[in-house]
């Protein structure tokens, strides 16, 4: 009947047609909007942010660019941050800024050292992710995209790669991190495992001794306060483990090869003698126990303070015996001679 009035009467007919056509045009403006919506907030979520400090590795920083702007995984950032070197990697980074808008760099005013720098990287942040990549390594092309899988599948607040350690010339036996831990703490048949009392030894020794080749979450490191000392000492990542560590995260492995970490004889850590390392590691221990009396009470505080010193990886720093001055005395007559 309705539609027999509306054919009789031709203004009726052309309303009708014209409140359809608005009425899908609508529906078709809020599909639009919608999907707009999701895409935004899809590339807002999952975004890793891969901090870099650049010091004096013109040698090296095309090859470590390359992997980070190649990943399979491309929702992510690349913060470079310039910590006032002498040679030319920073134009180098500006030369690939120009062509990637995904790279960032900041400045320092002075050099600093990677700890600080780092710290630059996370305040300049917008990831949901962490990770942290040296100037002189390199990264797998799928290595972002395999860690921020398993954090979906397992929400961990850290997964850590297997980590490739080389020289220019060959690879080194202790590379394979993941499956030394794996033995440790019999972890084959789970995916995650919470950090406690009863493994944060183990981890601090053989794990979590280096910031890189891990996939942090952002909240939980801004929550509990994480960050690497502001000072300009070696060995400062060792700091920023504990700290880690102390707070209990959840942690997730993979197998698979994420890092691809040099052992470079003129980086910052093999260039230091030991009496230096011994004496930046007792400020790095000094930091991370004001961190534990800040942050925890005094039962917990202490008995974190007391796994560390007992540690195989940090006990050795409060001792200085007769061969490490041997090695020590070595050490410098070879770069004397070198020189």
């Amino acid at each position: 009947m309705e539609n027999n009035k509306r054919s009789q009467n031709p203004k009726a007919s052309i309303d009708y047609c014209c409140n359809n056509f608005q009425k899908t045009y609508l529906h078709f403006f809020f599909l639009i909007m919608a999907l707009l919506f999701s895409n935004t907030y899809a590339n807002d979520t999952g975004k890793v942010s891969v901090i870099i400090p650049v010091y004096n590795v013109e040698k090296y920083i095309r090859e470590c660019l390359d992997s980070a702007i190649n990943q399979t995984y491309k929702n992510l950032e690349v913060i470079c941050i310039d910590d006032c070197g002498t040679d030319n990697s920073i134009k180098i980074v500006e030369e690939y800024a120009q062509k990637d808008k995904r790279i960032k760099v900041f400045r320092h005013d002075k050099n600093m050292g990677a700890g600080p720098a780092r710290n630059t990287g996370i305040q300049n942040s917008n990831g949901e992710y962490i990770f942290f990549l040296d100037s002189d390594d390199y990264l797998n092309l799928d290595a972002v995209e395999l860690m921020v899988k398993n954090q979906k599948e397992t929400n961990a607040d850290i997964v850590v790669s297997n980590t490739r350690v080389f020289t220019s010339d060959k690879d080194i036996a202790i590379g394979n991190h993941v499956k030394e831990n794996e033995k440790l703490l019999k972890v084959f048949l789970q995916k995650c495992y919470q950090i406690g009392f009863d493994n944060f030894q183990h981890n601090a020794d053989y794990v979590f001794g280096i910031s890189c080749g891990k996939l942090y979450k952002k909240d939980f490191l801004i929550k509990n306060n994480i960050w690497h000392i502001n000072k300009n000492i070696v060995h400062e990542d060792g700091g920023f483990g504990l700290k880690t560590l102390s707070n209990f995260p959840l942690v997730s492995f993979i197998k698979d090869t994420g890092i691809n970490y040099r052992l470079n004889p003129y980086s910052t850590t093999h260039n230091s003698v030991i009496l230096k390392c011994r004496t930046d590691a007792k400020i790095m221990l000094k930091d991370f126990f004001q961190y534990l009396d800040q942050q925890f009470e005094k039962d917990k505080a202490e008995k974190l303070k007391e796994l560390t010193i007992e540690s195989s990886r940090y006990k050795r720093f409060f001792k200085l015996s007769i061969p490490s001055l041997i090695v020590y005395w070595i050490l410098k007559i070879r770069s004397y001679i070198s020189y």
